[in-house]
């Protein structure tokens, strides 16, 4: 049965960081490998190996693919993920410029676009023009602030609702906006979403039982070559090509939730959750 995966990222408006957001120079180079895993559909590298090694110094083991950003040209190019990652982090990847374009942290959706609803219902501040990349508009005031904060798309999406996204960080625009309540009435941060145009058939490998006690049985029509448990740290804590030997090494895990790689012979992978009682 062919599924097609349409996951909303989660929003939360408070000004505490829920996660780091990467966006890519070139939508070929640096794009996450997904999977379907943990009943989900997460990826756990990319295509490009500088980086790989950025993200594994510092855990960013699980992320999604996001897409509906406004601006069309951004359109898969960004990833992301949730948790309290280091500034280093963000120092980093944005200093790995000939991959990276920009990388920051998130607030519940896009890291550099809004959806602003002005108090004028039939309508808000009309584009006039562009200056040196910079949204110019009828309103002087608002002028001000686009050029503070680098807005250079400025698209109307309602009667009275305009998508904005600037070259900045968009939590700093929203403060400015909100702040300007005799002209905007609201602003909001704009979710992404995670879709996949990826079908895949019902699995035909199954693990059981799972969860597991002492060991489990793998089941499929394919030849394994290699067997690899990784913990949530993104550590590979067993690798081997024999199932008694997987069988041993499972005897030792502690209770908790783990990823099963599968090689196949046939250059095909697997990643399975697997549950440890």
């Amino acid at each position: 049965m062919k599924k097609l995966l349409l996951v909303l990222l989660i929003s939360n408006f408070s000004f505490s960081q829920t996660g780091v957001e990467v966006r890519l120079v070139n939508q070929n180079v640096g794009s996450p490998q997904c999977n379907y895993i943990f009943n989900d559909y997460l990826c756990t590298s990319t295509n490009d190996v500088g980086l790989n090694t950025i993200l594994s110094n510092y855990n960013f083991s699980y992320f999604r693919s996001y897409e509906g950003h406004p601006y069309q040209p951004y359109q898969g190019k960004i990833f992301g993920s949730y948790g309290n990652y280091p500034q280093q982090l963000l120092i980093d990847l944005n200093a790995y410029s000939s991959v990276v374009a920009s990388a920051r942290y998130t607030y519940g959706g896009f890291s550099d676009a809004l959806y602003v609803q002005f108090v004028n219902s039939s309508g808000g501040a009309t584009q006039s023009g562009v200056s040196g990349n910079i949204v110019v508009t009828n309103d002087s005031y608002l002028n001000q602030i686009f050029q503070t904060y680098n807005v250079f798309y400025y698209n109307l999406v309602g009667s009275s609702t305009y998508a904005v996204v600037c070259d900045c960080d968009a939590i700093n625009l929203k403060t400015a906006l909100d702040n300007y309540s005799a002209v905007i009435a609201s602003s909001q941060f704009i979710q992404g979403a995670v879709l996949s145009n990826h079908q895949y058939n019902k699995p035909d490998t199954v693990i059981s039982p799972n969860p597991f006690l002492d060991n489990f049985e793998i089941t499929t029509e394919r030849t394994i070559s290699n067997y690899s448990i990784i913990d949530f740290t993104g550590k590979t804590i067993v690798s081997t090509s024999s199932k008694s030997e997987l069988d041993n090494q499972s005897l030792q895990l502690s209770s908790g939730m783990y990823i099963l790689n599968l090689d196949f012979d046939n250059g095909q992978k697997g990643n399975y959750k697997l549950v440890k009682k």
